[in-house]
């Protein structure tokens, strides 16, 4: 018997090797700004703009903690969760799964997307440059 099927995409997913879906990273960029946040206190920051329930928040919250991203303390009757990883290293373990599993492990087109995009500050372009010069002996020759 064929598996019947009920045609739904799943919509505001966050690409292949991301990491987290858009409601995680927007949860995570609340708590992140905040330092340590209660469900309440999320719920209060992402329900003007998203209108999401107070429990999907919650579950995701919850999820996020059973995945180690952020850290559960019970505070009274309600949990209490900080950030167990920081926004840096969030984005780098992000960005090596995109080369990994997305670019098969070549780094040169995230490289040159990044570097495309505008809003660089001086010193950043700096450290990109001392970078460079300090691996041009590494680089393989194409």
């Amino acid at each position: 018997m064929a598996k019947k099927t009920t045609g739904r995409v799943r919509k505001n997913r966050v690409a292949v090797g991301s990491g987290l879906g858009e409601l995680e990273a927007d949860i995570m960029s609340v708590v992140w700004k905040i330092g340590s946040a209660s469900v309440k206190d999320v719920f209060a920051e992402i329900y003007p703009e998203r209108r999401l329930a107070y429990t999907t928040i919650m579950t995701v919250m919850s999820r996020l903690a059973n995945k180690g991203v952020l850290k559960q303390d019970r505070s009274g009757t309600a949990y209490i969760y900080t950030p167990n990883v920081n926004r840096e290293d969030m984005a780098n373990n992000m960005i090596s799964n995109v080369i990994d599993k997305v670019l098969g492990g070549n780094p040169a087109p995230a490289i040159l997307f990044l570097l495309s995009k505008s809003g660089l500050a001086a010193s950043n372009i700096d450290k990109i440059k001392k970078t460079l010069k300090l691996k041009d002996g590494e680089l393989v020759k194409s």
